[in-house]
């Protein structure tokens, strides 16, 4: 009996790789959700960029001429919302 209990534990010790393979599931979450944050983090730059430069254009020009070059461009424009957005698959 004595030398089963020993074994059971020699076998379930906690060894580096035991460890390591253990980790190896948390980190690659964490991984995922800190480029997550990084991703939002880009999206909202480009938001604010985007609301500083069309402000910035209705103090200079006036809300008439800012409007109308915007409702042409989005006339012209196809309808691809980043264009400089490229998805890709993990392997």
């Amino acid at each position: 009996m004595l030398r089963w209990l020993s074994n059971l534990i020699a076998h379930n010790a906690p060894t580096p790789e035991k460890q390591a393979e253990r980790a190896l599931g948390e980190l690659r979450m964490a991984l995922f959700q800190a480029e997550q944050r990084v991703m939002d983090a880009q999206l909202q730059a480009d938001y604010y960029r985007t609301r500083i430069s069309f402000c910035e254009e209705v103090v200079k020009a006036g809300i008439e001429q800012v409007s109308d070059r915007h409702n042409r461009q989005r006339e012209t424009m196809p309808h691809d919302l980043r264009p400089n957005l490229k998805l890709t698959t993990s392997q």
